[in-house]
């Protein structure tokens, strides 16, 4: 999730709210002359209480900034879809000194549901057909969470996982499924919180090439789009630009409001992270040392912490607080597992604290659920995940 705590900014935004886009924006679009480099879908299911708040027009407003700064290139595209309280959802092409409305849609699919997020996929690649697609996932989240609805039919959901409307949330094994049904995509950034944990990562390392988010909550705010626009028309390393101006906004506050993590993934080498934990996962015991504190990244008033640093745990795993080995070969594979994380992870930074509550000590870039005993492998159906699959369920219990 976003943060759920007060705003940060209380900023008076002045410009043009969004029932007033819709209305002036142009409604029928010609066909593109000609197919661009790269189109950037932005999209937006604000219909909680980030919609409510405004948030959402926050964002858009910085993207229109950005926009007549001149940051979108000749051969790019900036698209937005926003599904919001109290308004039909809509389609937006941002442009320079103008906001055209591609399409409106209606109101009785939910924006998480497989149904309506690949219908505007679809648009988005006949309104501005592309060689290459970049995808922005607004909302709140929480990461692997297996405790959403599985597709639009399903009646079974609690308040987690990607997005939240109407209570109603989308499985990130579902959303893994829904974007390989849709177009090849040159990145994937998530403006929400919890997604850059390896569970949620190696559910989605076929996606991308590039993963960008946060291990712990994402303020409210988000990230500043007016700064950020322009780097995701660039390659990988204006990828981790558009990082480092998110972590830097929050870095430079004060006091509860200075919390932040940020990390960008290179998913080609997850499948070798995968293989470099199972090996460890395969010797070690899944209780761990009495005493041992792992690195949460979940406020201290959270009864249940789903997300802990990996690399901490995986180090917990393999060696004694003296360094001393706890399986035969442990040390060389622990050196296995540390390649493959750098490889994975090519920016990463944090915060001293979170929300001022919790130290973070230990920041590898990538979170990860702690299983020390067999009965929490059931626990948000943690047993689905390929990362289970793969790798949890190698461990001795």
């Amino acid at each position: 999730m976003r943060s759920r705590f007060v705003k940060i900014f209380q900023t008076v935004f002045a410009s043009t709210i969004l029932f007033a886009v819709i209305s002036c924006g142009k409604t029928e679009i010609p066909e593109p002359a000609k197919q661009c480099r790269r189109t950037v879908l932005v999209y937006q299911v604000a219909n909680n209480n980030l919609g409510s708040a405004g948030y959402n027009e926050m964002d858009i407003n910085e993207m229109r900034k950005a926009a007549d700064l001149g940051k979108i290139p000749a051969d790019g595209r900036l698209l937005v879809y926003n599904a919001a309280p109290n308004i039909t959802p809509f389609l937006l092409e941002i442009k320079n000194n103008k906001v055209d409305t591609l399409k409106i849609y209606t109101t009785d699919i939910l924006s998480i549901t497989s149904e309506r997020m690949l219908e505007v996929f679809d648009d988005a690649a006949k309104f501005a057909p592309s060689d290459e697609f970049g995808l922005i996932l607004w909302s709140h989240g929480s990461g692997w969470l297996q405790d959403g609805i599985s597709d639009n039919a399903d009646s079974d959901f609690s308040p987690l996982s990607f997005g939240s409307e109407k209570g109603r949330t989308m499985n990130i094994s579902t959303l893994a499924n829904v974007l390989r049904n849709g177009p090849e995509l040159s990145f994937l950034y998530f403006d929400c919180c919890y997604m850059a944990s390896v569970e949620t990562l190696y559910e989605l390392r076929d996606i991308a090439p590039v993963i960008i988010g946060s291990a712990t909550e994402l303020p409210v705010y988000g990230m500043p789009y007016d700064e950020n626009i322009e780097h995701f028309f660039g390659a990988e390393l204006s990828l981790v630009s558009a990082a480092k101006n998110t972590f830097k906004l929050y870095n430079s506050l004060q006091g509860s409001s200075r919390t932040c993590t940020m990390s960008v993934v290179d998913t080609r080498y997850l499948e070798e992270l995968a293989q470099s934990c199972a090996a460890i996962f395969s010797k070690a015991s899944a209780k761990l040392p009495s005493g041992y504190k792992p690195q949460r990244f979940m406020s201290r008033y959270v009864s249940t912490c789903y997300y802990f640093d990996m690399e901490d745990y995986i180090r917990a795993l393999c060696l004694d607080d003296d360094g001393s080995e706890r399986f035969d070969n442990a040390q060389k594979l622990l050196e296995t597992y540390l390649s493959s994380l750098n490889k994975c992870v090519i920016y990463k930074d944090s915060t001293p604290r979170i929300w001022d509550e919790v130290d973070i000590d230990h920041h590898c870039g990538i979170s990860t659920y702690i299983i020390d005993e067999e009965s929490k492998l059931i626990n948000k159906r943690y047993n689905t995940l390929q990362w289970y699959n793969d790798v949890v369920s190698k461990l001795n219990f």
